[in-house]
């Protein structure tokens, strides 16, 4: 991935308190000098062009100035909400452990079900963060911080998509990477590659070391998605309706009754390391949101946050921009929605274990929006940001490109809330929008029924890329010139 770093765009050597005295001396002296004490050598035309040149100078202070002004309320505003939107997932992900913790303890399928209800919401503001994600290549290098990025940091928390088979059990004809019989939970040791990992003992730390083992991206150990599987289990329902079906059983500690899906296992063993894995997950992600939430709070030094402040004469109002059209264009519209819609492929499905995709596509276009209008409502409902870019934009003078981008986001949320109503409302999950029509056959779906179901998908595409472009508008229209947004792969 190519990233540009920003030219400078406001001018940053300024002398605010000077330049009003010397605009009165020079004005000062034109009164003075059109006496009968002027010198003889001097022209009324080169005193008069000495003030508009002062004036003017005078005129350029106070733009900047006023500038920046206005860059240091989009970056506390933009600050705010990514504090307050990692202290909700945060609070999420600690409710998300409670409740696994009961599950593990007591499995019945009215605790599983409570699980799976905490990871729902705990997803909610965590996919809205997403927007925060593309600084790689933006931020300062410094030793002292604890996260050199949030692109970096991410993988632990939201890698995707896993190959479930190096985690847990999953059916015959399942098709990944990872193919061995033995995985993480049903063994003591596995290999992955040329490399022998003991995992006799599955502490949060051992996750850890092990996400990507091998340098494959699909070896995901950590973070949601693991976390998700280990809940509802492999989606074997391809493009019809249904998610994960794991059985509580899965978790049952008393002889006899522990399963790995249909198999009865003998012993109890594999149940209580997929309860210790699901335990270790569940802290694990607690852990990391904590290290984020840490970055992002006021007056501190040494995090991202301070980090940014630092960055306002350079790059980061570019860095903003990025990674609204990053998230938009190359992330949401190409690898998570446009792959997965090409395709009719349920594994590139965002959330297929949980059938919850729906919402993770809104929500993270939810994050890109709350940048633009500069507002965050947090899940007790309040509202925190209070300047975005729609403003900046309009207060520096670029009021046709905020428009723009406001009807470009209009279309954006509309479109998703068709897929939030069909995906809660009617039980039409995402993937069966993306179904071939071929596929959406084998279900009774006519064709013509799932080229509308199609549809809905495509219109969310395409309104992304129509905010894209808007979002490049405005970037060139405050002087960025090639923004060069995240395009993905498949544009």
């Amino acid at each position: 991935m190519n990233f540009t770093i920003s030219k400078k765009i406001v001018n940053k050597s300024r002398s605010l308190n000077t330049l009003p005295t010397a605009l009165v001396m020079a004005l000062a002296a034109t009164l003075t000098l059109s006496g009968c004490t002027k010198k003889l050598d001097e022209t009324p035309e080169e005193t008069d062009a000495q003030v508009v040149e002062t004036e003017g100078s005078a005129e350029q202070a106070a733009a900047g100035a006023t500038n920046d002004a206005h860059i240091d309320r989009l970056l506390v505003s933009y600050a705010d909400m990514a504090q307050a939107s990692y202290e909700d997932a945060l609070e999420g992900a600690i409710k998300l452990e409670s409740a696994i913790d009961t599950f593990v303890e007591t499995p019945t399928e009215a605790n599983l079900e409570a699980a799976k209800a905490a990871y729902k919401a705990a997803r909610q503001p965590y996919s809205q963060t997403e927007v925060f994600r593309f600084d790689e290549g933006f931020v300062t290098a410094n030793d002292k911080r604890n996260i050199g990025s949030v692109d970096g940091w991410e993988g632990q928390v939201n890698a995707w998509p896993l190959d479930e088979a190096l985690i847990d059990y999953v059916s015959a004809d399942y098709q990944g990477e990872y193919n061995a019989k033995d995985n993480i939970i049903n063994s003591d040791s596995i290999t992955v590659g040329s490399i022998q990992q003991d995992t006799k003992e599955i502490t949060p730390e051992l996750l850890a070391e092990m996400n990507e083992i091998g340098g494959s991206e699909a070896n995901v150990t950590t973070g949601y998605h693991a976390i998700e599987f280990l809940l509802w289990g492999q989606d074997t329902n391809g493009t019809g309706p249904g998610a994960g079906n794991r059985p509580v059983s899965d978790y049952a500690t008393e002889d006899g009754k522990c399963t790995s899906g249909d198999t009865v296992n003998s012993g109890t063993t594999i149940c209580e390391r997929r309860g210790e894995y699901l335990k270790a997950a569940a802290e694990l992600l607690v852990s990391d949101l904590k290290d984020m939430v840490a970055q992002w709070q006021p007056d501190s030094s040494d995090t991202l946050r301070s980090d940014l402040m630092a960055r306002k004469d350079n790059n980061a109002l570019r860095q903003i921009m990025y990674q609204m059209g990053s998230l938009s264009l190359g992330e949401l519209a190409s690898e998570r929605m446009q792959v997965a819609f090409v395709t009719g492929s349920t594994e590139d499905e965002h959330e297929c274990f949980s059938d919850l995709t729906h919402l993770s596509y809104a929500n993270n276009a939810r994050g890109i929006d709350n940048i633009f209008n500069g507002s965050y409502k947090t899940v007790a409902g309040q509202s925190v940001g209070g300047y975005g870019l729609k403003q900046y934009l309009m207060d520096t003078g670029h009021k046709e490109a905020a428009d723009k981008l406001a009807g470009d986001f209009k279309k954006v949320d509309d479109s998703f809330k068709v897929i939030v109503d069909k995906g809660e409302n009617d039980g039409i999950k995402v993937d069966q929008m993306i179904a071939t029509a071929a596929q959406a056959s084998k279900q009774n779906i006519s064709a013509e029924e799932q080229n509308v179901r199609r549809g809905w998908i495509e219109e969310a595409i395409n309104s992304l890329k129509e905010a894209t472009a808007g979002i490049e508008n405005a970037a060139n229209a405050v002087g960025i010139d090639n923004l060069d947004a995240d395009a993905g792969s498949q544009f």
